[in-house]
C-alpha cells in the first residue's frame, strides 16, 4: 500500500479567483514542507485550481527541469479539485466600500462544481506553463508529459454535499465549540459570519476528498467532531513529521525542515536522498509506526529496532559474520557458517564454531547490517543521512 500525502498548501483551490501572497518566509517554509514531504512519503498529490498557481509556484521556485524531473520519478501527481464552496460578499460601492445588505437575501455558501473545460488536464497544465517564456515545442512537450500525471481525487456532487452538511450542521448547533452559535437563521448571517462558515466548509470539503482516497495529510482535523468519522480515515501525516523530528532530535540532528532551512539542501538533492540505502524501508517503516503513536512510542520502536540488530551479532551466527568480515574471510571461509546466512558469506555448511572473542560493533554492524540485512534498520538511514548533511554542510 502507498503511503500518499495530499498537498493543499501552495493554494486553496476551493476559491475562484484569489492568488495567495506570500512572504519570502511562507514562501520557504512551503518549501521545506514540501522538502520534508518528499523524504517521507511514496509520493504527494498537489491540489490546484482551475489556474493552476501550484505549478505555476513549483516552477518560479524550482525551475522546469527540477518540477520535470519530480514528475518523471513519480514523486509528485497533480489533482484539480472539481468541488468548490463559495460565498457573498456583497456589492462595491463607487467610493470602494463594499455595500453587505445583499448578502442577507442569499445563501451564507453555495457548493457547486468547475466546468468541464476548466477540469481538463492539458489545459490546467497550460494555463500555468503559459505564463513563462518557453519556445512552443518546450511547452507542447511539458503539457503532454505534466498532464499525464493528473488524478481524480473529487466527484461532482461533493461541493453542494458538504455545503448542505455544514448548514444543516450549523442550525442544529453542532458548530458552538467552533465559534458559531446558532443564534440566527442561515440567511442572516452576518459577513463576518459567512467567512467563518466558507472557512469550515472548506475544511470538510478537503477532509473528504482526503478520506475518501485515502491520503495524508499534514492539517490536524480533530477539532471538527462534526466530521469525526471522516477524520478517523485520514492518515496523520503531521503525527509522522513530529516523530521523525523527535528521532533527529535523539540523533542530535535538525529537524527535516530545518535542515533545508539551514541552505545543507536544495529540493534537486530530494533524488538523491530518496535513494540513500534503506531510505525505502525508512519511509515504510516510519509510517507503519509513526502515524498514530506519540513521540516516546515511537523512539522506544526505533531504539528497539537498533537492539535487535546489534543482539544478533551477539549470537553464534553474528559472531561469526562480524569476525569474518572483519578479517576479509574468504568463500572457503564462509563454509564454517550454516543455514542461510552462510549462504550468504560463502556456501551453506555445518555450524561449527563460535568464536572466543566478540569484536565490537561500530564499522562491522553498519557494514554487515547494510550489506547484508539492507533495509532492515531505520537507524542505517538516519546516519546515512547524517553522513550527507555533513558533507553538504555550510
Amino acid at each position: 500500500m502507498k503511503n500518499i500525502l495530499y498537498n493543499n498548501s501552495i493554494t486553496n483551490s476551493s476559491i475562484i479567483g484569489q492568488y495567495p501572497s506570500f512572504t519570502k518566509e511562507q514562501e520557504q517554509s512551503i518549501l521545506a514542507t514540501f522538502f520534508e514531504q518528499l523524504l517521507l512519503f511514496d509520493f504527494a498529490v498537489i491540489s490546484t485550481d482551475k489556474d493552476n498557481y501550484s505549478l505555476t509556484f513549483l516552477i518560479s521556485k524550482l525551475g522546469f527541469d527540477t518540477v520535470e524531473r519530480l514528475i518523471q520519478s513519480g514523486y509528485i501527481k497533480f489533482s484539480i479539485k472539481s468541488a468548490l464552496i463559495v460565498s457573498g460578499t456583497g456589492n462595491k460601492k463607487l467610493d470602494g466600500t463594499m455595500d453587505e445588505s445583499a448578502i442577507y437575501s442569499q445563501p451564507p455558501i453555495i457548493g457547486g462544481v468547475l466546468g468541464e473545460e476548466e477540469l481538463d488536464p492539458e489545459k490546467n497544465v497550460f494555463r500555468a506553463v503559459s505564463r513563462f517564456d518557453i519556445d512552443r515545442r518546450t511547452r507542447n512537450r511539458l503539457i503532454k508529459q505534466i498532464s499525464s500525471c493528473y488524478i481524480a481525487t473529487d466527484d461532482m456532487k461533493i461541493g453542494v454535499e458538504t455545503t448542505d452538511f455544514i448548514i444543516n450542521s450549523y442550525k442544529q448547533n453542532h458548530l458552538e465549540t467552533l465559534g458559531l452559535p446558532y443564534l440566527k437563521e442561515p440567511f442572516e448571517l452576518n459577513l463576518q459570519e459567512r467567512e467563518k462558515l466558507l472557512e469550515l466548509g472548506h475544511s470538510i470539503l478537503e477532509m473528504g476528498i482526503i478520506s475518501k482516497n485515502g491520503f495524508k495529510s499534514y492539517n490536524n482535523y480533530s477539532e471538527f467532531e462534526i466530521a469525526q468519522k471522516s477524520f478517523e480515515n485520514i492518515g496523520k501525516a503531521y503525527k509522522i513529521s513530529e516523530n521523525v523530528s523527535e528521532i533527529l532530535r535523539i540523533e542530535n540532528t535538525p529537524d527535516l525542515k530545518q535542515i533545508y532551512l539551514n541552505n545543507n539542501f536544495t529540493i534537486s538533492d530530494i533524488f538523491k536522498l530518496r535513494h540513500l540505502r534503506t531510505a525505502k524501508y525508512f519511509r515504510k517503516w516510519i509510517n507503519e509506526v509513526g502515524e498514530n503513536s506519540n513521540a516516546n512510542e515511537v523512539t522506544e520502536a526505533y531504539l528497539a529496532e537498533i537492539k535487535v540488530a546489534k543482539s544478533f551479532f551477539n549470537t553464534t551466527k553474528g559472531k561469526i559474520i562480524k569476525n569474518t568480515l572483519l578479517y576479509g574471510a574468504t568463500t572457503g571461509l564462509g563454509t564454517i557458517i550454516a543455514g542461510q546466512i552462510g549462504a550468504v558469506v560463502g556456501v551453506i555448511a555445518k555450524p561449527v564454531i563460535e568464536p572466543a572473542v566478540d569484536y565490537g560493533l561500530g564499522l562491522i554492524e553498519e557494514f554487515t547490517v547494510d550489506s547484508i540485512f539492507a533495509g532492515k534498520n531505520p537507524k542505517i538511514y538516519i546516519d546515512k543521512l547524517k553522513e550527507e548533511i555533513k558533507n553538504n554542510g555550510t
